[in-house]
């Protein structure tokens, strides 16, 4: 009952239910106290608690941990949250680390925590709260980015100082790869804008990466032989069956695998056979053939090396077309059974920093196997630079063929100002994810000319 008052507002009628359940004399459950913290942290974001109503979340955190040794994870969200209401951050980190002890904090436990501090001025203890959070996946919520630009007007009055600490949130963005929620777009809007800059929304141009409101293009911020060197190590450091990254396979699949990588690679080409074909849809096999026969053709034009990965099923398809296929690429059919996009990603990376891949998969799976933020960074962008995609098209005969990016689709910092991604509130119907950041939701910021 509690939850649906306080999912409509009615906070009135809450607090005098809260009132009479805190006066019955019978114990209350841990769900009804779960409700009652749910609505003081709520309540908090309009109004002022009341002495009573901090006293009672104090009490509560006192009670919880005599009674229970550890608490449990929905528990410990709520008293987290309701703490942060009273500004209780030392409290909250003994709660988040009971969350840690048998799973992952929320993106909102998170980042109520940090805009805690932010609200505490305890920047220090924010930003390490902050790496926590990116390295456990948990990018800031807007009530942490909100905190902490009132932080940065509140301690800083001169302008130029005021700039510096709004460019160190936005680089904080940036080396994220954070797309931020539109209210978020809207604060930072606001903040630069009371810096007499021009700030517009914009979009960026897909093909070339150039915003329609300045005309810079976007840089393609590629890896370095030292980034790409630290990813293609952490790929050698998995060639173990067994490792998280080749689950189903057996020795002597991955040791056939590996030796035909040693004795023809490099290559320019790693294509995904199966994923490409299924471009076909409900089509047949042999259209199947079609489509992947085309693709094939699209880069033998090119004068590139190709490895086709498949499965040994696709052996059944059209035998005849498919052998045409390997009689002009290198191929390599893993067990049915057999996971193929480690095949697939091993190859490419191994074969060096010229190669591309051609595949629909947005590869996820793997990114959230690297076991840290900086590796899962390397490999985003390394997918962006490198990552050809197959679409059906209204010719069924003739597939769209999607070239790599040639911007990299993050916050960038320019000689005068930034481009940052925000989350689109209403994507358009025909927005196709291929996992790029939707290019119609961008901030352009710039400075004014002869700005001081």
């Amino acid at each position: 009952m509690l939850k649906t008052m306080v999912a409509n507002k009615k906070f009135n009628a809450a607090l005098s239910f809260a009132n009479h359940l805190q006066l019955s004399n019978k114990e209350l459950s841990i769900g009804a106290i779960n409700s009652l913290l749910y609505l003081y942290y709520e309540y908090a974001k309009e109004y002022d608690l009341s002495e009573q109503d901090k006293a009672f979340i104090l009490k509560t955190y006192t009670h919880l941990y005599e009674k229970y040794q550890v608490l449990d994870n929905a528990t410990c969200e709520r008293l987290l949250h309701a703490l942060c209401a009273i500004n209780e951050w030392r409290k909250c980190k003994k709660v988040l680390d009971d969350i840690q002890l048998t799973g992952t904090p929320t993106h909102s436990a998170y980042s109520t925590l940090i805009g805690t501090l932010f609200k505490n001025n305890k920047k220090a203890e924010a930003m390490k709260m902050i790496d926590i959070s990116e390295n456990n996946r948990r990018s800031l919520r807007d009530c942490a980015y909100d905190e902490w630009m009132k932080y940065i007007f509140r301690k800083y009055k001169d302008k130029k100082t005021v700039l510096k600490y709004l460019n160190e949130l936005c680089t904080h963005i940036s080396k994220n790869s954070t797309v931020v929620p539109r209210a978020t777009a809207n604060k930072l809007k606001e903040s630069f804008e009371s810096l007499n800059w021009n700030v517009q929304f914009t979009e960026i141009r897909k093909q070339s990466g150039q915003c329609k409101n300045c005309d810079l293009t976007l840089d393609c911020l590629r890896l370095s032989a030292e980034e790409f060197a630290t990813l293609q190590q952490n790929v050698k450091d998995k060639l173990i069956v067994g490792s998280d990254l080749f689950l189903k396979t057996s020795p002597e699949e991955l040791k056939k695998f590996m030796d035909l990588v040693e004795n023809t690679g490099p290559y320019d080409i790693v294509l995904d056979a199966l994923n490409v074909a299924y471009t076909a849809g409900k089509g047949g096999a042999d259209e199947r053939i079609r489509i992947l026969t085309t693709v094939v053709n699209h880069f033998l034009q090119q004068k590139k090396k190709i490895l086709l990965l498949g499965r040994k099923h696709m052996l059944n398809w059209k035998r005849g077309a498919l052998v045409q296929l390997m009689k002009k690429t290198q191929y390599f059919f893993t067990e049915n059974i057999s996971q193929d996009d480690p095949y697939f990603i091993t190859a490419a990376i191994l074969s060096g920093p010229q190669t591309d891949i051609v595949s629909r998969d947005l590869l996820r799976g793997h990114r959230f196997l690297l076991r840290t933020d900086a590796l899962r960074q390397l490999f985003q962008r390394w997918q962006w630079e490198h990552q050809w995609m197959v679409f059906p098209s209204t010719n069924r005969f003739r597939p769209i063929i999607q070239e790599p990016l040639k911007f990299t689709p993050i916050a960038q910092q320019h000689t005068n100002g930034w481009h940052l991604p925000y989350e689109a509130e209403n994507t358009s119907l025909e927005y196709v994810n291929d996992g790029v950041p939707d290019v119609s939701s961008w901030l352009c910021i710039t400075q004014k000319i002869n700005n001081n």
